[in-house]
């Protein structure tokens, strides 16, 4: 009886055990332009890169030969974030052409979720980036202070379908005075099977002098594991300012 109570007790203590591994489906902000209204876990660490190619017109290509974000769960409510990028610049022009490549402004920031999804009502964050001054290459840094600020909101239509969305405004840094720009982003996400997913979307920048700048993609995730993301994206441009297409390619890692 005794042994009958201790294979019972073990069992019981296993089974909690396996339960706490496991882990909650991971959550990256890549490879679409909308930013998701999750967090990393606590002390969690999320690694999200990737290269990415825009062709403006056949004279202009812009090309992050690398941007990545390191997301990191400072409490149940906050995570942390920091980006690097390095940029390449080619245009061509009659009698010659223009090739620039280097490291962007370093981006820091917070993503703080405000409430979780209920009925009949999204899930919610705020999410703060800045760009800081004098800390990039010189063709790219800014001259002073950028900043970022969003909210993020998702929704759940079902169990395999889900809408999200971004409302911002910005500003770049490059110059004093620099006046702001709205952000607007808006994508339906869906998961094909266990590890395939895909989106699409609609995306845009609203700056309050000059021509507003309206983008489509759409694209597709690969779990390869818990804790590994492969991901595929590309679009177009829907105005004039637009790149006329773009590409990326990426992964994300959820350090265990």
């Amino acid at each position: 009886m005794k042994k009958t109570l201790t294979l019972f007790a073990v069992a019981m203590l296993l089974s909690g055990w396996l339960i706490a591994q496991e882990k909650a489906p991971m959550v990256t902000d890549r490879p679409d332009q909308t930013e998701s209204a999750s967090i990393v876990t606590l002390n969690g660490f999320q690694i999200e890169t990737g290269f990415s190619f825009e062709r403006y017109n056949s004279d202009i290509n812009n090309t992050t030969y690398n941007s990545t974000l390191v997301r990191y769960g400072l409490c149940e409510k906050i995570e942390l974030r920091l980006g690097l990028a390095y940029l390449g610049t080619n245009i061509s022009f009659d009698g010659g052409s223009f090739d620039e490549s280097g490291f962007a402004p370093i981006v820091v920031g917070a993503k703080f979720q405000l409430n979780e999804e209920s009925e009949g009502l999204p899930k919610l964050a705020l999410m703060t980036t800045f760009s800081l001054p004098n800390t990039g290459a010189n063709v790219y840094e800014n001259k002073y202070l950028g900043a970022d600020f969003r909210v993020n909101g998702e929704y759940s239509l079902n169990e395999a379908m889900s809408l999200g969305a971004n409302l911002g405004v910005a500003w770049s840094g490059a110059e004093a005075g620099n006046t702001a720009v709205g952000v607007y982003t808006a994508v339906i996400g869906m998961s094909l099977s266990e590890k395939l997913g895909a989106f699409a979307e609609l995306y845009g920048f609203l700056p309050k002098d000059g021509k507003n700048d309206h983008r489509w993609d759409a694209g597709m995730t690969y779990s390869v594991n818990e804790d590994l993301q492969l991901d595929f994206a590309t679009g177009i441009g829907l105005s004039k300012v637009s790149p006329d297409f773009f590409v990326s390619l990426g992964l994300s890692i959820r350090m265990p």
